[in-house]
């Protein structure tokens, strides 16, 4: 090779290399968009809270419930944490199964019989934010809090007509604590909106299904008007259409390799009046073999640990899609 064609060969490769690292550190810029994460929320967000106080009884892990999370593998959040390359863990998940919007847990009534002591603290999700605010955190402009619930603040009115959702509607819960993290210093908040409860199995086809889908409609006109009050501000605000894609996967099961839009499990799996005993109740659909990541449902109105994936890859392609 003459010494001017191993020149050229050398500017080239200098080139190349140069032209690489710039790309490794575009997408490391990219990819430190945000540094930390907190989440608040109930069993959709939960990472295994329940297995934690109640030595993986509640839910019971030995029924498929994945490390007494509420659903049978990983939940969404963690996903989609792995995706943005943030450390996630019970630390900065408050996530707990059962959360409303404000401070009640509706397993509350249920603390003495899972044997738990008094101090431990069962929330909704307003009272994890000022839980999380006690703890005097560093919060600063990367930090993204994510915050998803309702489900228990309608099913229970719905049930029980407790809490009254027109005096109590969940939108002022979300907004209570989306004001407390603001005031703190957040600047970046992702929320998720209502999947419409109408369509689950425990409403669908019953007198309780056009106040259901009501209600979540009310719940997602909340979150819209919270949006809009932050888009003259510093606050990032990350409205997640997450009813969308529950409503794509259950409209059009088979294209997510999901065959059934029951839930896998009984709803009886659990016995409410003692629920850490081992479970008896039998599971058709696991003595059939059927495998339960073909099920949009895990246990009642619980996404199956696949619905949770979905969810995942949907909300990293929607972060990513923001400046």
């Amino acid at each position: 090779m003459s010494k001017m064609n191993f020149k050229s060969a050398l500017n080239a490769i200098v080139a190349i290399v140069l032209l690489s690292s710039q790309t490794v550190k575009t997408n490391s810029n990219m990819e430190q968009k945000f540094t930390s994460m907190v989440v608040f929320g109930d069993g959709l967000n939960d990472m295994g809270k329940w297995g934690k106080i109640t030595n993986y009884k509640y839910p019971p892990a030995d029924a498929g419930f994945y490390e007494s999370r509420w659903t049978n593998g990983k939940v969404w959040v963690e996903h989609f944490a792995d995706a943005l390359h943030l450390p996630i863990s019970l630390a900065n998940n408050y996530a707990m199964g059962g959360a409303t919007t404000g401070h009640y847990n509706i397993n509350e009534p249920l603390k003495t019989v899972l044997q738990l002591d008094s101090n431990i603290e069962l929330s909704g999700m307003l009272a994890q934010v000022k839980a999380y605010l006690a703890t005097d955190p560093i919060i600063d402009d990367k930090t993204l809090f994510v915050l998803w619930a309702g489900g228990h603040d309608i099913g229970n009115y719905l049930e029980y007509g407790q809490p009254d959702l027109k005096i109590y509607p969940p939108s002022n819960n979300y907004k209570q604590a989306i004001e407390l993290l603001v005031k703190s210093g957040a600047s970046n908040i992702f929320v998720g909106t209502m999947p419409d409860m109408s369509y689950s199995p425990g409403y669908f086809g019953t007198e309780k299904q056009n106040m259901a889908s009501q209600l979540c409609t009310e719940l997602n006109q909340g979150l819209q008007e919270i949006e809009n009050s932050y888009q003259n501000s510093n606050v990032k605000f990350y409205k997640f259409d997450g009813a969308s894609v529950f409503t794509k996967v259950g409209m059009n099961p088979a294209e997510y390799g999901i065959k059934s839009t029951d839930a896998y499990l009984p709803l009886d799996i659990i016995n409410f009046v003692n629920p850490l005993e081992k479970t008896n109740v039998p599971i058709p659909n696991k003595s059939k073999g059927l495998n339960p990541d073909e099920f949009m449902n895990w246990w009642a109105v619980s996404a199956s640990a696949k619905v949770h994936k979905i969810i995942a890859d949907e909300a990293v392609k929607f972060i990513n899609s923001k400046k």
